[in-house]
């Protein structure tokens, strides 16, 4: 079997594919081994992701099925499950996944047990109560204190313009604290940006935020698990996860084509907003902070897009894929 996760491996691998289990007879007909593609894009997507000669084409949304159809990739071939997250976001307590009774005769006992999930079970994990509770353990484990938290993060390379905005953000929050008599957290993951890492540390804070800065992190899902936003750029995976943990998302830049479709994605969905600028940035963040009726109905849309079985789900139906295969 074959899985492409990269917009530019579908044709040409096809291609090679069909080739090589025809002894070199074609290039476009007698493919044995099984195709799958996981779109890995979330809003919006190059139109190289989808090829109708392939068995299967996972998607992520609605907005990527419409796409899929559009370069004529039938129904039958279309599978949405969500986006595939890393193991810490999945269903289930702290990324635990419940697995359901399998049956002796199925082919997934043993090897594949693992991936016998119950959607039923899992897909509704991520509610607000749960979300709440597993809040105030994650922020006592990670050391913070339990007040109001905006999460910033930069991606792995800290970039996109981190320092000003958390200097803005950190500087509205503390004078919100100083008129609403209330403090508020800003946890700051500067990812290898060590530049980012020093300024940050060396900023002298105000009395009404605590401030955490962070270089680069192995455990995002504790860190978003113990906010309540998060300011990011419009990375799918950062976007996917976010949702899955009930945090609202306030978009600060994406990269043109590929993320720009995630921008009316978290819009349209309901739980967050874009703007490139960190004065204004600051200003929506610090109002959706300081009113709780604001809060609840971002993190309840953030929660009704949440997919947190996508990973198990697709995995599963791979296999199945494989399994049936191999009796043909």
């Amino acid at each position: 079997m074959v899985v492409s996760v990269h917009p530019l491996c579908q044709d040409l691998p096809l291609k090679i594919l069909c080739s090589l289990d025809t002894n070199g007879k074609s290039r476009s007909s007698g493919r044995k081994t099984p195709f799958a593609t996981v779109v890995t894009d979330l809003g919006g997507a190059h139109p190289t992701w989808f090829n109708k000669g392939v068995d299967k084409c996972f998607v992520p949304s609605d907005a990527l099925r419409r796409c899929a159809k559009e370069r004529d990739v039938s129904e039958s071939q279309i599978v949405q499950h969500g986006l595939p997250i890393r193991k810490g976001f999945w269903g289930g307590e702290y990324g635990k996944v419940k697995t359901s009774e399998t049956p002796e005769s199925s082919p997934f006992k043993g090897l594949f047990a693992f991936l016998q999930t119950s959607n039923a079970e899992n897909q509704n994990e991520s509610d607000e109560g749960t979300v709440g509770s597993v809040k105030e353990e994650m922020r006592t484990k990670l050391n913070m204190e339990n007040i109001p938290t905006v999460l910033v993060v930069g991606g792995g390379d800290g970039m996109g313009g981190i320092t000003t905005i958390a200097k803005t953000l950190g500087t509205k929050l503390d004078t919100n604290g100083s008129s609403d008599g209330n403090r508020y957290q800003m946890v700051v993951v500067c990812g290898s940006n060590k530049d980012a890492v020093n300024e940050l540390s060396d900023v002298t804070w105000g009395n009404n935020i605590n401030v955490r800065v962070n270089g680069f992190v192995n455990n995002m899902d504790e860190w978003m698990r113990a906010s309540d936003a998060i300011v990011t750029k419009a990375g799918p995976g950062t976007i996917a996860e976010a949702s899955i943990c009930g945090l609202p998302c306030m978009l600060s830049s994406f990269l043109p084509g590929q993320e720009e479709g995630n921008v009316p994605y978290v819009e349209e969905s309901g739980f967050g907003s874009y703007s490139g600028n960190p004065e204004l940035i600051s200003q929506r963040v610090s109002s959706w902070l300081e009113s709780p009726k604001i809060m609840e109905e971002m993190q309840s849309a953030a929660l009704k897009a949440a997919r947190p079985t996508a990973t198990i789900d697709i995995a599963k139906d791979l296999a199945q894929i494989l399994f049936d295969d191999s009796k043909i």
